[in-house]
Parts: C-alpha cells; sequence; structure tokens
C-alpha cells in the first residue's frame, strides 16, 4: 500500500529511504503471506515477519512521527517474532508485547492535536464503543472456557485490544484519519480471527486453511494504514 512522504518536509534523501523501507516491508509482507503465513516455526519465517512490521516502524521514525507510534508498531515487531516461535512462554512474551503495542497505538490516538474524546459521546460512535465492550465480554468468556492454561493472558489481552479500537474513535472521520480508524478496525478483527483460530475452531476444520491467510492480510494492513493515516496527517 502507497504511502507518501513529503520530500519537501524531510529532504529527498531522507524520504527516499522513508519510502524504501516501506516498499521494503511490503515486500516482507507479501512474501509472509504467501510462503509462509501458514508454515510452522523457521529462521527465515521469524525473520520475515518480524521486518515486515518493524521496517515500518523505521520508515515511521526516519520520517518524524510521534514516539508513541514508533513505540506501538516496534513493540508490534517484537510480538511478531515471539508468536512466530514455538513454546508457551514466548506465546505470553508476544501477548505482552502487542498489549503494549495497543497502549501505545491508545497514546497516540489520544494525543494527536486533531482527537477529540467528546466524539465518543455521539451517537454513532457510542453505539460502537458500547458494542465493542458488549463482544469483548462475549470473547472474554469463550476464551477463558477454551484457552486452557493461557486463559488469563488471553482474557486480559481482550479488553486492551477492545480498547484500542474504541479509542480510534477520538480522531476525525475525514481525510487520512480514515485510514487510521479502518486500520484500527482491521486490528481487531485480526486478532479475533487468531484467536479463534488458536483456541476456538476444533483441529481439521476446514476453515483453518483460510485463517492463517486472513489474519495476516488483515494484520499487517492494518499496521500500514495506522501508519499511513497517523503519519500524512
Amino acid at each position: 500500500m502507497p504511502i507518501a512522504f513529503s520530500s519537501a518536509e524531510l529532504g529527498i534523501e531522507t524520504a527516499m529511504i522513508a519510502q524504501a523501507l516501506l516498499a521494503l516491508g511490503g515486500v516482507c509482507a507479501a512474501v509472509y503471506w504467501v510462503g509462509f503465513c501458514y508454515r510452522g516455526e523457521s529462521a527465515v519465517r521469524s525473520v520475515i515477519k518480524t521486518a515486515s512490521v518493524a521496517c515500518l516502524g523505521l520508515a515511521g521514525w526516519i520520517a518524524g512521527a510521534e514516539m508513541s507510534l514508533i513505540a506501538a508498531l516496534g513493540f508490534c515487531a517484537l510480538g511478531d517474532f515471539a508468536l512466530s516461535r514455538n513454546g508457551e512462554r514466548l506465546f505470553l512474551m508476544g501477548v505482552a508485547a502487542f498489549a503494549l503495542g495497543h497502549l501505545f497505538y491508545i497514546t497516540t490516538f489520544v494525543g494527536h492535536p486533531e482527537s477529540d474524546i467528546a466524539r465518543l459521546a455521539l451517537q454513532s460512535r457510542l453505539s460502537i464503543v458500547i458494542g465493542l465492550g458488549v463482544f469483548g465480554l462475549g470473547m472474554a468468556a469463550v476464551l477463558y472456557r477454551m484457552a486452557g492454561t493461557m486463559r488469563l493472558a488471553v482474557v486480559a489481552y481482550v479488553p486492551v485490544i477492545m480498547a484500542m479500537g474504541g479509542a480510534a474513535l477520538v480522531l476525525p472521520f475525514s481525510g487520512v484519519f480514515v485510514l487510521a480508524v479502518c486500520g484500527a478496525a482491521l486490528f481487531v478483527l485480526s486478532d479475533l480471527i487468531l484467536s479463534l483460530e488458536l483456541f476456538v475452531l476444533p483441529a481439521g476444520s476446514p476453515i483453518l486453511r483460510l485463517t492463517p491467510f486472513a489474519v495476516w492480510g488483515a494484520y499487517w494492513l492494518a499496521q500500514a494504514l495506522l501508519l499511513a493515516g497517523l503519519v500524512a496527517a
């Protein structure tokens, strides 16, 4: 997905480096989606997955993005690496990293000069916030029953991702901000599908052949849209 960095503001060389990093991140994301998202653990898989989002964070840093946005992308890249490896401990580390990433996204949304918390009181947005809350309670109840020894960490993560989705609603629904709001929504969708894949769908379900592609596609596009909407604004 093209994200335009202004050479007038950054300088031609800096803008070119940022664009090159974005392109590299996009290539890594495409390679991972086509050839690795459905495969088991490997060093190459971990590197490609991590680089897909780490490159976005580096591009944002070079472009002068807010440190909270860079931190959000950085923690998500760390979470990508942890979740690309096997083991319960690394899984829990990945969940914690993503939770921190969402908290930094919330900080970015609320701290943006164009944000307005009063927008959450508008009927349409308040309905979305209430819907996210009810949906989150339902998902937490299901995951508590299905997530086994990781139930506490997974259930604790649910309100964090729902809060991130709701916090995006403080931004205006106009211009490039629409990209950021759509990115937040896709992030919630990606985590929902991942939860179903890991804990709810039975082994052998034909749907599991499709979920890795849906999770990664929605997730990386979410990160790209969040970067585009928050840096270009």
